[in-house]
Formats: C-alpha cells, sequence, structure tokens
C-alpha cells in the first residue's frame, strides 16, 4: 500500500506556489508537510485501533466459545467461567477505549 501523500492540485500546487516569495513557499510547503505527517499518523492510530479491536474480537469470541463448552462439561463452574470472560472483555473495551 502506498502511504505517500503529495499535494492535491489546487491553489497549492507548485504552479501556484511559484507566484509566492522563496520565504514564503518554503513556509507554505512546510506547513503542507506538517499537515502531512499529522494524517500519516492519524491513519496509524486508526490501524492500531482497528487491529487492537480486531484481536480483541477474535479472542472474546474464542474466549466466549470455550466459556460455553466448559459450561456444558463443568456447569458447576458457569459463575466463574462467565467471570473471567468478562474481565476480559471489559479490560479490552478500556483499551480500545484509551488507544489514540
Amino acid at each position: 500500500m502506498n502511504t505517500e501523500l503529495t499535494p492535491f492540485p489546487g491553489p497549492l500546487n507548485g504552479h501556484n506556489l511559484g507566484a509566492l516569495s522563496l520565504g514564503a513557499q518554503r513556509q507554505t510547503r512546510r506547513e503542507v508537510e506538517r499537515v502531512q505527517s499529522r494524517a500519516v499518523v492519524a491513519k496509524l492510530v486508526e490501524d492500531g485501533r482497528a487491529l487492537l479491536t480486531h484481536t480483541a474480537l477474535e479472542h472474546v469470541g474464542a474466549l466466549t466459545a470455550l466459556e460455553q463448552h466448559l459450561i456444558t462439561v463443568a456447569p458447576l463452574g458457569e459463575a466463574r467461567y462467565r467471570e473471567i470472560v468478562d474481565s476480559y472483555t471489559l479490560g479490552a473495551s478500556a483499551a480500545i477505549r484509551r488507544w489514540g
């Protein structure tokens, strides 16, 4: 996937920058680079949040399936199984909320 960002055509394209003084051109380019940098970081944060969420959902699903199986095998542990899976789920939800 290409993550390189380039300025889009419009008021800040290379041709229009030529009408500015050299100092204004440098200042404008630096500001565009800062905006692009913030966009790249924001995308990486969202990608991380999505990966964390995906992993948590997989784990909650697997733990819930195991919980259900254990309830049929050893029903006396039902309250304990639910407590453990619920605790994991709450912790994973909190981690996702804190991310980024």
